[in-house]
C-alpha cells in the first residue's frame, strides 16, 4: 500500500510538471485536478485538502493584491516617477532609475501590479525619446522579479514558501532572512542591465518601426456590406491579391471556410474576409475600399485604438471572447489578435485565446474603468487616469501604510493582520469597497496557490520525498555543504524556467524540507536557495508572468530572452550564492 502511494504521487507530480510544459491546459485547472486525484486517492484528507485555501499566507497574497491595486487606482505614481526621471534622455540613464524605482517597488507591491502600471508609462518614454520599447520592457519585467526578493511581502513565491514552511512543523523566515540577499541581487541585476542591456537587447530603429513589427501579425476580421463595389468580383479583380502587408487568409461564408482562398474566388455580400498582416495596412485598406468594414465595429486606427496584452491568469486565458461576453464586460471589442509564431484562423470571436496574446481594441467610455477593476489586460499603449481622492485621505492612508509597516518590522502584529488592518483603512476612506475587493480576488492565482500546498503535502504524506531526498542523499550525505546548497538552486532554477516560479516551489519544496532534516546544514540557508532559485526567473519568457506580460508588447522571441537572462541568471546565481556560503559559514 505504502509502495502505490509513493508511485501514485509521484506519477502524478510527473505528469503534471509535463502537462505544464507542454502549456495545453489552463495552470490552474491542472494544478486542481492533480489535487484532487491525490484526494480521491487518499494520498491526503478532506483536511489537509480544505486548509490550503485558508492557509494564512496565501490570503496574505491577496490581501496585498487587493491593497495595491486599489492604491494603484488613486495615487498617480507617473507624477512620482516623472519627478524620478528629470530631464533623462538616453536609454542607460533611464534603465538605471527606472530598474531602481521598480526594484523599491516591487520590494512591498505585487510585481504584477508594478509592471502593469509601469509598462504604458516605458511605453510612452520610449515612444517620446524615440527609443524602441524592446530596449525597455525586458529591463523593466526583470527589475521587478529582484526587487520582489528583497522582503518577505515581495513576491507570492515567497509567502507561499512560508505557508508550506508553517504548514510542515518548520520555523517561518523573516523579513530579515530577505532583505540583504534580495539587495545584493538587485543592485548586482539593475547594474548588469545598465551596462550590458543596450548590447544584449535588439536594436529597433524607432517606437514607430518597432510598433509596426509588433502589428505585423494581428489577424483581422472584415465585413462585406451590401452595396459594397467589390461584391461579384473576384479576388484578384478586386485587388485583393499581392497587397503590400497584408494577406488574406480566408473567407467565412455562412459558417463555411474557404482557405486557402485562391484568386477566382467571387465575393459575396456578408463574406467575412480574415486579413493577416500590418494592422495599419489593413486599416489603410478598408478606407480604399468601399462598405469593406472591421465586423460589427468601425474602426479608426489613428484614433481610439489600444493595444494590450492578456495577462497571466486572466478569465480571457483558454477562453473565447463570446464564452466571457468580452463586449458587453468591457464596453470593447477585439478588432485584432496576435500570437508571436502562431498563424491564427477563423472568426476572432471564436479564436481561443492564451495569456500573453496581444489583442487590439476598440473600447467605449467604461472601458478603461472596467479593465482596472477585471484586471484581465494589460494597456500597452495607454495612460491609466487617477480617481478623485482629496489629500487628506490620500495622507491618511500613507500615514497607515508607515504605521503597519514599523508593527510588523517590529513583530508587534503579523503580515497578515497588518495587510488586514490597512484594507480596512482603505475601504473606510473610500477607496475600496466589497465589489473592488471581489473584483481583485483572481480565482485562478487562489487555486494555484492553494492547490501548490495540497501536492507538497502529499509529496510528503506518501512518502515519495523521503524516498526522492533518500536518493539525493546517498549520493550528496557526504558532499560538501557548497555542493547541496548549488543543486538545490540549480534544480530549482531549472525547473522554475519551463513551469512557473510557484510549481518549482512547490514540486522541490518536500525534497528540500526532508534534506534539512537529514544533513547539518543551516535549514534557512536551504530554504532562501529554494526561495532564490525559484525566482531566477530570466532564461525563458513563461518562467514568470510580468516575462510573458512585456514579450508581445517589446516584439521579443526567445532568444532575446536567453541572450540577456542567460549571463544575468549566472550573476544572479553567483551573487546570492556567495551570500549564503559566507553568511553560514559554509566556505
Amino acid at each position: 500500500m505504502e509502495e502505490f502511494k509513493i508511485v501514485y504521487t509521484l506519477s502524478i507530480v510527473i505528469l503534471l510538471i509535463i502537462a505544464l510544459v507542454v502549456d495545453r491546459f489552463k495552470m490552474s485547472m491542472l494544478f486542481l485536478f492533480a489535487a484532487v486525484l491525490l484526494l480521491l486517492g487518499k494520498i491526503i484528507s478532506v483536511d489537509q485538502f480544505i486548509d490550503g485555501f485558508g492557509n494564512t499566507s496565501i490570503l496574505t497574497i491577496f490581501l496585498l493584491i487587493t491593497i495595491t491595486a486599489s492604491a494603484n487606482e488613486y495615487i498617480n505614481f507617473f507624477k512620482l516617477i516623472d519627478s524620478a526621471f528629470g530631464n533623462i534622455k538616453n536609454s542607460k540613464a533611464f534603465i538605471l532609475r527606472m530598474g531602481s524605482l521598480v526594484a523599491l517597488f516591487s520590494s512591498f507591491i505585487n510585481n504584477t501590479t508594478v509592471v502593469a502600471t509601469m509598462m504604458p508609462y516605458v511605453y510612452s518614454w520610449g515612444k517620446s525619446k524615440n527609443i524602441s520599447p524592446s530596449k525597455l520592457l525586458i529591463p523593466l519585467s526583470f527589475a521587478a522579479i529582484v526587487g520582489g526578493m528583497i522582503t518577505l511581502i515581495g513576491t507570492s513565491t515567497n509567502l507561499l514558501l512560508n505557508g508550506l514552511l508553517l504548514g510542515n512543523g518548520f520555523e517561518a523566515l523573516n523579513f530579515g532572512d530577505f532583505i540583504f540577499p534580495g539587495i545584493l541581487v538587485s543592485l548586482s541585476a539593475i547594474l548588469f542591465l545598465y551596462f550590458f542591456s543596450d548590447r544584449l537587447l535588439k536594436v529597433g530603429n524607432s517606437l514607430e518601426s518597432d510598433y509596426k513589427s509588433n502589428t505585423r501579425e494581428y489577424l483581422v476580421e472584415t465585413k462585406v456590406l451590401a452595396g459594397s463595389i467589390i461584391i461579384n468580383k473576384s479576388i484578384e479583380e478586386a485587388k485583393l491579391r499581392n497587397l503590400e502587408g497584408v494577406f488574406l487568409t480566408e473567407i467565412i461564408r455562412d459558417s463555411k471556410r474557404i482557405v486557402p482562398v485562391g484568386p477566382s474566388e467571387v465575393i459575396q455580400e456578408g463574406d467575412l474576409l480574415l486579413f493577416a498582416g500590418e494592422t495599419s495596412k489593413i486599416f489603410d485598406l478598408l478606407k480604399k475600399v468601399d462598405k469593406l468594414e472591421v465586423n460589427q465595429e468601425i474602426a479608426d486606427f489613428e484614433n481610439g485604438m489600444v493595444e494590450a496584452v492578456i495577462a497571466q491568469n486572466s478569465t480571457l486565458d483558454r477562453k473565447t471572447l463570446k464564452e466571457v461576453g468580452f463586449r458587453e464586460k468591457y464596453n470593447a471589442v477585439v478588432l485584432g489578435v496576435h500570437r508571436r509564431g502562431v498563424k491564427l484562423s477563423g472568426k476572432i470571436g471564436s479564436i481561443v485565446l492564451h495569456s500573453g496574446d496581444l489583442v487590439l481594441i476598440n473600447g467605449g467610455e467604461e472601458f478603461e474603468e472596467k479593465n482596472a477593476r477585471w484586471q484581465d489586460l494589460v494597456i500597452v499603449n495607454t495612460v491609466h487616469s487617477i480617481k478623485n481622492v482629496s489629500n487628506r485621505k490620500r495622507n491618511a492612508f500613507f500615514m497607515a501604510l508607515i504605521l503597519m509597516l514599523a508593527l510588523v518590522f517590529t513583530n508587534l502584529i503579523s503580515i497578515f493582520e497588518g495587510l488586514l488592518g490597512l484594507l480596512f483603512i482603505q475601504v473606510l476612506l473610500g477607496m475600496s469597497d466589497l465589489d473592488r475587493i471581489k473584483k481583485n480576488i483572481n480565482l485562478d492565482l487562489f487555486i494555484i496557490l492553494a492547490s501548490s500546498l495540497s501536492i507538497g503535502n502529499a509529496i510528503v504524506s506518501s512518502g515519495a520525498a523521503e524516498i526522492v531526498s533518500n536518493s539525493l542523499l546517498n549520493g550528496i550525505a557526504g558532499w560538501n555543504p557548497i555542493l547541496v546548497i548549488f543543486a538545490i538552486f540549480s534544480i530549482t532554477f531549472l525547473l522554475t524556467s519551463f513551469v512557473t516560479n510557484v510549481a518549482a516551489l512547490a514540486i522541490v519544496f518536500p525534497i528540500v524540507s526532508a534534506i534539512s532534516l537529514s544533513l547539518n546544514i543551516p535549514p534557512t540557508a536551504l530554504f532562501l536557495s529554494l526561495a532564490f532559485g525559484a525566482s531566477c526567473s530570466f532564461l525563458t519568457p513563461f518562467s514568470y508572468q510580468t516575462n510573458l506580460m512585456v514579450m508581445e508588447a517589446g516584439n521579443y522571441k526567445l532568444k532575446d530572452f536567453l541572450r540577456i537572462g542567460f549571463p544575468l541568471s549566472l550573476l544572479y546565481a553567483f551573487v546570492f550564492l556567495g551570500y549564503i556560503f559566507f553568511k553560514y559559514d559554509l566556505l
